[in-house]
């Protein structure tokens, strides 16, 4: 009777903490809504089910920001003086304290957005396109002006990606023949840490990131990271705003911290499963050996003695 009391118990609690430690579906899958299909069920196509208003508001520029600034025009490439001067006294991108590349051992690791682990080449660690934009750059002074050859001092301070390449663009046709300006931001970087696949501070050349953006640089969540409790800091001057953002609910993309600013930080913390199978259950499978062996040695002890 006592022999299978306690191998009754032993296998209940065994199944009990392995079912505890299991991570379900619901757990697991981005975007869900309540009124979204079984998975199974089959849904008709290109079907307008709902949508969101995002809070994607265009960034805009803000002293020493670091941006590239490209010319395209018809006319020809030697006198394009603003390449050459951002080639002779472009600022270096301030990323030298970070590994450029997964191949480099310890430290941090910083990637650049669009690029495998080895940035797109089998040795380089970066794509020459990557590293041209990663050496150069013109950073916007403290006061929120770019001063550039023969046009002068250009306020950017406030202005949108667009509305900074429309002006320039204006100040340039007196020495392009059509010109397009092409601005991209170079400083803008996040950190994300906890439940992900490469932890680390990333760079994207995108200045409408969003939370979903930053989990693929980051090659996705951990089966065990909580998706439902994701934590955003916002740094803004003298005040840090946090933001909870819970990616397995479809109206996230309508949450003011979806879309990322520079230097936000990302948390992402670890559901209690995490923990049983990673310690709970070891220790639960060795307690349980002790205890069959136990058991096993009492029996034994008996049976010799009757």
């Amino acid at each position: 009777m006592l022999k299978n009391i306690i191998v009754n118990s032993c296998i209940l609690f065994v199944i009990g903490t392995v079912l505890f430690s299991c991570v379900p579906n619901r757990k697991i899958v981005y975007l869900q809504h309540p009124e979204d299909p079984d998975i199974g069920e089959v849904m008709e196509s290109d079907s307008f089910i709902r949508s969101y208003q995002l809070h994607n508001k265009p960034y805009e520029l803000q002293p020493e920001d670091i941006i590239s600034l490209r010319i395209a025009s018809l006319t020809p490439a030697e006198f394009d003086f603003v390449k050459k001067y951002e080639e002779q006294l472009g600022q270096i991108r301030k990323l030298n304290q970070y590994n450029q590349g997964i191949e480099n051992g310890g430290g941090q690791n910083m990637r650049m957005q669009g690029l495998g682990s080895n940035g797109g080449q089998e040795n380089s660690g970066l794509a020459p396109i990557m590293l041209d934009r990663q050496q150069t750059g013109f950073t916007i002074d403290r006061q929120g002006n770019l001063e550039l050859p023969e046009i002068g001092v250009v306020k950017l301070e406030g202005l949108s990606i667009r509305e900074a390449e429309e002006l320039i663009k204006e100040k340039l046709k007196d020495y392009f023949e059509t010109p397009m300006i092409r601005i991209q931001l170079l400083s803008f970087h996040f950190t994300i840490l906890g439940e992900v696949n490469n932890e680390g501070r990333y760079t994207s050349f995108d200045s409408e990131t969003s939370v979903i953006d930053a989990i693929s640089l980051a090659e996705n969540l951990t089966d065990f990271a909580d998706r439902s409790r994701l934590k955003v800091v916002r740094f803004d001057g003298s005040e840090a705003k946090v933001y909870y953002i819970n990616t397995l609910r479809e109206d996230v993309l309508a949450q003011e911290g979806y879309y990322l600013q520079p230097n936000d930080l990302i948390i992402v913390p670890p559901l209690r499963a995490r923990q049983t199978r990673n310690y709970i259950l070891p220790a639960t499978s060795t307690i349980v050996g002790v205890a069959a062996s136990t058991l096993s040695l009492i029996l034994i002890i008996l049976n010799q003695t009757n």
